[in-house]
């Protein structure tokens, strides 16, 4: 696990992310890619409750909640459980949105916002999960990117890296270039902070 960090006046620094490194393997990252290709993709311009594409251009699918896709939230959990204890230590209570899996091609991107949202349930995200399933070599552009003290943060690119960070980071998915994206994202939920 990588932990981003800055410093803080002299003291411990602060941790705004967590990366693991093969959090998935090229086979299970393949799984999932094949998920989406077997799906009917949605436009991924929702931002807000309304479709902007001016902010997002991307397809999207929602992951089956069945037994063949259990071992994902599985996985995910464990990261999740592992970041929350080592950087984050927020009160947690579970996945409540479907998992995502999404494909940014050539001139579609995510610009910069934030993962808590307004409504009932998208005002409960506390943590965003984001995992890299394509191989890096596959596309040109559509960096992660971080901001969560100015300081912008490029998120590793290799298949299978999971990166965790709080839902009210200001975060982005540069422009892709050519070839095609995909990443699988989630966010865990929890009550109000107080």
């Amino acid at each position: 696990m990588i932990l981003g960090s800055a410093q803080s006046g002299g003291t411990k620094p602060l941790k705004f992310w967590s990366v693991f490194t093969d959090a998935f393997s090229k086979a299970e990252c393949t799984q999932l890619t094949d998920i989406f290709d077997r799906s009917a993709a949605l436009d991924g311009g929702l931002v807000a409750g309304r479709f902007d594409q001016k902010v997002r251009q991307s397809a999207l699918v929602w992951l089956p909640e069945d037994e063949s896709c259990a071992w994902v939230e599985t996985r995910l959990a464990r990261l999740v459980a592992d970041a929350n204890k080592q950087v984050f230590q927020y009160a947690l209570e579970g996945f409540e949105e479907q998992l995502q899996i999404a494909a940014y091609g050539p001139g579609h991107y995510y610009d910069w916002h934030i993962d808590r949202g307004q409504g009932r349930t998208a005002g409960r995200r506390k943590l965003a999960i984001s995992v890299q399933l394509t191989v890096p070599e596959h596309y040109d552009g559509g960096a992660l990117e971080l901001n969560a003290d100015g300081r912008p943060f490029q998120a590793p690119r290799a298949q299978g890296t999971a990166v965790i960070f709080a839902a009210t980071t200001l975060h982005r998915v540069a422009p892709v270039i050519s070839g095609l994206r995909h990443s699988l994202v989630a966010w865990t939920h929890g009550p109000a902070f107080i």
